[in-house]
């Protein structure tokens, strides 16, 4: 599965039996990274400039906080052996990667279609980087591992030279944001209903999402994305503020890794929600507030969420 800023592709080979073929793979599996990152580009409304640009800005910023040392391969090694020793990252919500990469435009249809890349060549995992990668991002979903273990389990796989692509960048991207998420949010946890009696787990307040088995999320009855969720989240914090309640209810089968990813996006959301108010209203983001400042802000939003 290739994962872009919260955004899932399920690419189809995983399912697929390979054809065994010899030398000439290598010569194909080297630029298949190349077409990837070029074809998803391409599916920008704006063009391939969109995403180049953002991803300029991106980098630039990391070099000017001291988080990237320099934009080649040794330095995005350095990063992640930084998130890997689990050293805290401290970056506002405004600065994340997958809040800018969801908001430019692109065409979902053209992005589907550049899994065709990978699910109609000819190659072996043992003759390619980037199917070993995706093998590996596949079996991520299903483990409930921290940014810190799963930047150690790309150290494990990419090269500096690996790391020189701009499409393993790329998917490094959503590391650092789930990094510095954690430095700056602590675990909210799961609690069930009974600590919170005094709210009503009925009323408007409410807001509901279910996971069904295939990893689809359902509220007030309709099918939506996680970009769907974040964006219906947003809108319910402002509404409700200290009374808002957040239910995620599961099917028997659901993995404890999309359960975590549902809670996570849903803190993310909040967390957004709490730095415009802090900007707007206090002129400072979360990360520069006052404890008692932070208490205030955290208290009319609150990250309550519970299961059933």
């Amino acid at each position: 599965m290739i994962n872009f800023g919260g955004k899932i592709l399920r690419n189809l080979f995983f399912g697929v039996g390979f054809l065994f073929v010899s030398t000439p793979a290598f010569t194909q599996a080297e630029g298949l990274e190349s077409q990837l990152f070029s074809c998803i580009a391409q599916t920008f409304e704006d063009g391939p400039q969109a995403l180049d640009s953002l991803i300029n800005r991106f980098e630039n910023e990391l070099l000017s906080e001291g988080l990237l040392e320099n934009t080649d391969g040794e330095g995005y090694r350095g990063l992640l052996q930084r998130i890997a020793s689990d050293q805290g990252i401290i970056r506002p919500p405004e600065l994340y990667f997958g809040p800018r990469f969801r908001s430019l435009n692109k065409d979902s249809i053209a992005l589907y279609e550049c899994s065709k890349i990978l699910t109609e060549s000819n190659i072996r995992p043992s003759d390619s980087t980037l199917i070993q990668f995706e093998i590996l991002r596949e079996s991520l979903l299903h483990e409930n591992l921290n940014p810190a273990l799963e930047a150690l389990a790309y150290l494990e796989l990419l090269t500096f030279g690996d790391l020189a692509s701009p499409y393993y960048r790329l998917l490094t991207y959503e590391l650092i944001d789930r990094q510095a998420f954690q430095t700056t949010t602590p675990d909210t946890g799961f609690t069930t209903y009974g600590p919170l009696a005094q709210l009503d787990a009925r009323g408007a307040n409410v807001f509901r999402v279910y996971i069904n088995e295939r990893d689809q999320l359902i509220v007030s009855d309709q099918l939506v994305s996680r970009d769907q969720m974040f964006k219906l989240v947003t809108g319910h914090a402002r509404t409700f503020e200290q009374s808002s309640l957040y239910i995620i209810e599961v099917e028997p089968d659901v993995k404890y890794s999309q359960f975590v990813s549902v809670k996570d996006h849903i803190a993310l959301a909040i967390s957004e929600v709490r730095d415009l108010y802090s900007r707007a209203i206090l002129g400072k983001n979360l990360t520069e507030l006052t404890t008692s400042e932070q208490a205030a802000v955290f208290d009319k939003y609150p990250i309550r969420i519970v299961m059933p």
